[in-house]
């Protein structure tokens, strides 16, 4: 590298060669976010941290620098024990003093011309015929848009390039030959130019180089002269001399630390001044090298008329400006001898007008503006400087100290509403100027409410476009705002300073805010909606909320990623410190429809009879869940489904799936909903009250359906009506059923007997033996039938208990019951002793009939078949190793087996068979009180059956 060649003798090599403030040459080993790394000889390297390697704060230093690129460092700090140098890499204290930098360019690219048109076909000759300054002739090959090409028949690897601005008005076709000068050779193109100023300087004698030299050696090193720029190449610009024979000149655009740095921009034909930093004769690369008048510190002539220029200005002055640029978001002024400046678009117009700042502003007309910054080295180049200006009216007539205090601090605060202007628009933040030193940011969902607009998000925005909105961040220490784009909601009599804010994340959402939000995630089920609203904040949608109506789909048309319209129905925090933001996509709900489809948000709201809507949460086989809003749910038990038997809930009722019922009760204090799905009008409370079991009689004949199949028994549903009945094993059939579970299951039609009805315990015994259906009864049945059709209550008088607890177990759970025979048998074993009971109310159900001596006869071969009954039980007992039958016997078995609640629990099921609720209430506790307390699942299982007691035979009172 020429850089490093040159300066080999002064590259240091050990840290005790470098000194604080010198400025030396290396170049970037290594890149970091926190800075870069530059190395020197051997492995001797410094470090340059992110805000000393530019002048400028910018966001990725890879935007500046490359690994491997040349550059000049300034050595701020030597830390000889911790063998630390710490660097800066900005241009303003590295700015190269001479043109080493242009002239190792022009040598890199001499030798790779060399290599690359070295051969025995070509030579070093057209380097020579094609130099700087000489006239050269060729046909032109074609005309493109931007340019002449000319081809030479001598050298056909060489192109030639006459760019439009270099004709010089002269006219060109194609197949024509022209002569023209040479201003520059790069890389096998030869850029001519036909400008009469330039080849009538050697038309003369034709002998430009003689010309050439002597008006070269006019030129003195760190002489300040005027030029011409011809050509603007990506490294430097071609420039002419007219004061000495139009000498054509370089001048470069970059320096060692601005490689990658935006470039100063001149246009062709523009006068600029420069100094001589170079001439042909001492040149390695054999140019001009001129330099710009920023670059040449050690010019006294320079330094000395532009410490001149720069004393007649200051801070505050007045002064008159002809407007030269209009960009998009400054205009470009020039004033006094050769000075620019600049005036932000903020400093044209004040805060409250509405019209564009450079609307009644055009090049060429001269305004009268005030300096209210001083002027800055310019990061590309740094060698113009250019002054901020404004020409507020406020600030033309203001004085210097009112104008520069308000760009001492950031005054601005939350909820103020101002103007700015865009900068820069990205997939998601659009980023504005506020001034010449604040900036702001406007989120994409910040932007509007409205989903259409939000598709169209970087369209609706253009570099200098004026964009109005409420603040609602700021920090300070970057000099940045936040906005919300300003609509009728940022009106500051809106908003609501009485409302807390949860959390700074969301500080700017309040309840009963309309924002913008995208969907973010679709969760399962009826889990709802993930809703993004701010850069870190996201919210959730009920599956209540997502659509007005109740329809069975409310997910139909909603994808991931799709822009909505929401309104915020509450924010809170959540124990874990996060912030739970509740929304609603409800359109109607947006607009403060009344004509909404309601959705009940308080209990209270409900009472029974009120028709409802929901959608089912969860199924068990109990029943299932249903959500009547985003506030309120709901039970159905498994009776309350449907007026049908149902057999698998899970299969019936799905999901998400969408139910309409009527509630029967609603709790405020408990939070509890009893909603039923039946069609039939009024609550089973209703119907106890309208019907007695006195329209039962013992000997009528039904039908019914099996509601449950158990190891003892029936539970049988007496057909048009909602009582249960049960049928002992023993009443099934006249033979011994050996698998109850192979003979019947749940959902079968049967014809049953009444045999013993008890009204205190709403208890309903019915048999299923053949033998009870004699022919001669069928005038009997079918009037018994009729009286049964008119019975359409459950016999449980507990309407909001599950169908699980309609029998009178007390075990807690369907597999112990199961397995526990004895304990089930014992209600109608002691049912079936009372059989001469029995027998007389058949007596008097048939006292009525003409033929005594059939019904003797019947009743003959009743008794007889009820002793086989008897006698079998009696075997059963002993099979199974005789189980207690009073309540000594038990009380011997839970001293034996203490721990036992299977035993606890038999005990209690004996003494409920015997009717002794208050009994089998104290066995109960009792039993709690004796296990062991670390045999926690054993007082478990008494708990539970303590529980089933009290559901069932409990009268609590009525302020519980």
């Amino acid at each position: 590298k020429h850089s490093l060649i040159n300066t080999a003798n002064d590259i240091p090599s050990e840290i005790s060669q470098m000194q604080a403030g010198a400025v030396v040459h290396g170049y970037i080993c290594n890149i970091i976010e926190a800075g870069c790394f530059v190395r020197f000889l051997g492995h001797l390297t410094g470090f340059s941290p992110k805000d000393k390697a530019v002048d400028r704060p910018i966001e990725k230093l890879s935007d500046v620098f490359c690994v491997g690129q040349s550059v000049r460092s300034h050595v701020l700090n030597v830390n000889a024990e911790s063998a630390r140098v710490k660097l800066s890499l900005q241009q303003s204290m590295c700015s190269s003093p001479d043109c080493s930098f242009i002239q190792g360019y022009f040598l890199l690219d001499q030798k790779i011309a060399a290599l690359k048109y070295s051969g025995p076909s070509t030579s070093h000759d057209w380097v020579k015929y094609f130099g700087i300054g000489s006239l050269v002739k060729g046909e032109v090959g074609a005309i493109e848009e931007y340019g002449v090409i000319l081809n030479f028949k001598d050298h056909p690897d060489v192109v030639g390039l006459i760019e439009h601005h270099q004709l010089g008005g002269s006219t060109v076709k194609v197949g024509s030959s022209v002569k023209g000068l040479v201003v520059d050779l790069s890389d096998g193109v030869v850029n001519l130019s036909l400008k009469p100023e330039l080849v009538g300087s050697v038309s003369k004698d034709g002998k430009k180089k003689k010309r050439h030299r002597a008006a070269v050696l006019d030129l003195e090193l760190r002489e300040e002269v005027n030029a011409v720029v011809e050509i603007v190449k990506d490294s430097y610009v071609v420039l002419s001399v007219p004061e000495y024979n139009h000498a054509i000149g370089f001048a470069p655009l970059m320096d060692y630390n601005s490689q990658l740095l935006p470039q100063h921009h001149y246009d062709n034909g523009q006068c600029i001044t420069v100094v001589v930093g170079s001439i042909p004769s001492s040149d390695p690369s054999g140019r001009l090298i001129l330099l710009p008048k920023g670059s040449a510190q050690d010019s006294n002539i320079s330094s000395s008329k532009r410490a001149k220029k720069k004393s007649d200005y200051k801070v505050g002055s007045l002064v008159e400006a002809e407007i030269i640029d209009i960009k998009p978001l400054e205009v470009i002024l020039k004033f006094g001898v050769n000075l620019h400046g600049r005036i932000h678009i903020t400093e044209v117009l004040e805060e409250d007008c509405s019209e564009h700042p450079f609307s009644k502003l055009k090049i060429g007309q001269k305004v009268h503006a005030r300096i209210v910054a001083q002027a800055e080295h310019s990061a590309k180049t740094g060698r113009n400087l250019k002054w901020e200006l404004s020409i507020k009216p406020s600030l033309l007539k203001a004085d210097l100290e009112e104008s520069t205090a308000s760009e001492a601090e950031l005054n601005h605060s939350i909820n103020d509403i101002i103007r700015a202007y865009v900068v820069k628009v990205d997939a998601e933040w659009v980023w504005l100027t506020v001034s010449r030193k604040v900036m702001a940011h406007l989120f994409i969902l910040d932007s509007s409410v409205e989903p259409s607009e939000l598709k169209e998000f970087q369209q609706r925005y253009s570099v200098g476009q004026a964009v109005k909105g409420r603040i609602i961040g700021v920090n300070r220490e970057k000099r940045l705002l936040r906005l919300k784009a300003f609509d009728n909601q940022c009106m500051l009599e809106n908003i609501d300073d009485t409302q807390k804010t949860v959390s700074s994340i969301a500080e700017h959402t309040k309840e009963g805010d309309v924002i913008g939000g995208r969907i973010q995630r679709i969760l399962p089920g009826v889990g709802g909606l993930v809703i993004q609203i701010g850069p870190h904040l996201h919210g959730r949608v009920h599956y209540t909320e997502i659509v007005d109506l109740w329809v069975p789909e409310p997910l139909s048309g909603i994808h991931e990623g799709q822009f909505v319209k929401c309104k915020v129905l509450a924010v809170s925090r959540q124990a874990e410190g996060s912030v739970r933001v509740d929304l609603s996509l409800r359109s109607r709900k947006l607009d403060d429809s009344t004509t909404c489809a309601p959705r009940f948000e308080k209990i209270n709201d409900l009472c029974p009879g009120t028709e409802v809507k929901g959608y089912v949460k969860n199924v068990n086989p109990k029943g299932c869940f249903i959500m009547l809003s985003r506030m309120v749910e709901a039970r159905i038990i498994l009776s309350n489904l449907s007026d049908e038997y149902v057999e698998n809930p899970q299969k019936d009722f799905s999901v998400g799936m969408l139910v309409q019922g009527r509630v029967l009760s609603a709790e405020p204090l408990s939070g509890k909903v009893e909603v039923s799905l039946r069609k039939s009008t009024g609550s089973k409370s209703q119907k106890l009250d309208d019907v007695s079991y006195s329209d039962l009689h013992v000997g009528d004949i039904v039908d019914g359906q099996v509601k449950r199949v158990e190891s003892y028994g029936l539970f049988v549903t007496i057909k048009s009506s909602e009582l249960v009945g049960l049928c002992h094993v023993s009443e099934l059939s006249d033979e011994p059923v050996l698998d109850i579970n192979a003979c019947y299951k749940a959902g079968d039609m049967v014809k049953a007997k009444i045999l013993k009805i008890d009204e205190d315990r709403h208890r309903v015994s019915l048999g299923l033996k053949e033998s009870y259906f004699d022919s001669d009864l069928t005038d009997d049945e079918n009037g018994n039938e009729n009286d049964g059709g008119r019975v359409p209550m459950d016999i449980s008088r507990a309407p909001q208990m599950s169908g699980g607890f309609n029998s009178t177990l007390v075990l807690p759970g369907p597999e112990p019951r199961a397995s526990v025979p004895p304990l089930q048998v014992a209600l109608d074993e002691y049912e079936g002793s009372d059989q001469e009971g029995d027998q007389k109310a058949h007596e008097i159900a048939n006292g009525s009939e003409p033929n005594v001596k059939k019904s003797d006869r019947r009743l003959k071969e009743k008794a007889r078949k009820q002793r086989e009954i008897e006698i079998s039980a009696l075997e059963e007992r002993a099979l199974q190793k005789d189980i207690p039958q009073t309540p000594d016997e038990f009380e011997k078995l839970v001293r034996t087996s203490p721990n036992s609640s299977f035993v606890w629990i038999k005990y209690m099921a004996f003494l409920l068979d015997l009717a002794d609720v208050e009994k089998a209430r104290s066995v109960a506790e009792r039993a709690l009180r004796t296990i062991n307390i670390r045999e926690e699942e054993e007082k478990l299982n008494v708990w539970v059956a303590y529980f089933n007691l009290e559901n069932e035979y409990g009268s609590p009172r009525e302020v519980s």
